[in-house]
Formats: C-alpha cells, structure tokens, sequence
C-alpha cells in the first residue's frame, strides 16, 4: 500500500474542500490509503500565508515520519505549494530517512511552465517555478492565475507582497509592511515588468475575476475533469 497525504487548500484546515476530496475519491482504494493533514490553512486571517506554511510543513514531515508505508504528498492550492516545498527537499537529501514515491499538486502556485496532465494551459505559478524532484503530476486549469498565470502578469507582485499580510494586530501590520519593504530591496520581487513580456501588462482584472468569480481555481478543477485526470495519471503511472 501507499499512504496519500494530502494537504487541503487555504481555509480548508482540516480538509473539506471539494477539489481535494475528489481526487483521493479517484485513488485506487486497492493501492492507496488516504489522509488529510490538519494545518492552519491561512492568508493573513488570522495568521500569515508564510506562518500557515511553515507550520504545514511542520505538519507534513511529521505525518510522512510517522507513516508506516511509503507516500505519495497530494496537495491543492496552498497545500500545494507546501507538498511541493517539502518533496524537493526531500528530492535534495535533506530528511534521507523518510520515502516518498511521488507527488500529485493541484493548482500548485509554484508549478513549472509545460508541466501539467492533460492540455497545458501556459504560463506558470503566480509565485514563481519550482521543481520537485520527484516524479509529480501536476493539474492546472485553464485561466486559473495562482498555477497558469502569464509571464508578465502583474499579479506576481501580489503574490510577492503579501506572504506576510495580516492585519490581526498593528504589530502584524507592521511586520507585513517592514517584509514589503525588505522584498523590494533585496530584489527578490519577480520580473513580470520586462519590455519581454509587454504582451502580457494588461488583463490582471480579468486573471483575477477568474479566480474571485469564475470559478477557474475552485469549480473548474471538477467540471472540467481535472481532478480525475490527475488521479487516473497516478493510478496508471505510479508503481
């Protein structure tokens, strides 16, 4: 058997969330057991999108350490970003004593251009590219900003900026604003303004109504099929 530890999506701590559900419904229950890891799940109400991260990584390391059987990370959306986190650290030997055979990420935030199953849908994840190192399959729905967002999308900015944001206290909005500052000097904002991607200036209102109203990172990913895709791939693929 596999173990699939599965990371919901943000405010979903303790799973929930439909698009994480589907997926390990489509497992093969022959091959694979399932379990969410409870982890705070926020941005920035009440706690901080980077804290929630750390403590799901936290989270995460424990429940492989503890499983009694080799482990495929799941992840959506924040719990994404932190399954993958966690899988290229291991992919770079830094927790030798823990076995992972693979990793499947829905609307991962870091998912690398061209690296999808089924039909890729451009672009890449709005806070940047991230490899695993690990065999992975990754699901992106077609106009959904946090996986497939063009190069040259302002949007990037915000991804950039509001890592730290929480308004829970004037000592949290100060933190926020001193993080803001520190990313704008150290240059670590991504280039999204390059006279390279000028194409791609306009239309952040449109990426973000995808997100906010449209449904592109919530229902799409279980109209569209995106979830079963995913599961089939690893049924079919992961030995």
């Amino acid at each position: 058997m596999i173990d699939v530890l599965m990371m919901p999506g943000t405010f979903c701590p303790h799973g929930g969330d439909n698009i994480s559900e589907e997926f390990l419904r489509d497992l093969d229950p022959a091959r694979f057991t399932t379990r969410i890891v409870d982890y705070p799940a926020e941005y920035g109400s009440p706690g901080t999108y980077a804290d929630s991260r750390a403590a799901g990584r936290e989270a995460l390391l424990g429940a492989i350490g503890a499983s009694p059987n080799p482990v495929l990370l799941g992840g959506y959306s924040q719990g994404a970003q932190i399954a993958g986190d966690v899988a290229a650290e291991i992919s770079a030997g830094r927790h030798p004593e823990l076995e992972v055979r693979g990793v499947a990420l829905i609307a991962d935030p870091s998912r690398p251009h061209g690296r999808c199953v089924g039909a890729d849908p451009g672009g890449w994840g709005i806070s940047g590219e991230r490899d695993t190192g690990l065999p992975t399959w990754w699901a992106a729905a077609p106009g959904d900003p946090i996986t497939a967002l063009p190069a040259g999308n302002p949007l990037r900015s915000l991804a950039d900026m509001t890592e730290f944001y929480s308004l829970s206290s004037p000592e949290a909005v100060a933190h926020w604003a001193q993080t803001m500052l520190d990313t704008a000097l150290s240059r670590s904002l991504q280039p999204w303004w390059t006279l390279d991607h000028w194409q791609d200036w306009g239309g952040a209102a449109a990426w973000m109504k995808g997100y906010l109203t449209d449904g592109r990172h919530t229902t799409a990913y279980l109209a569209e099929g995106h979830c079963k895709a995913l599961a089939d791939a690893v049924n079919q693929e992961l030995s």
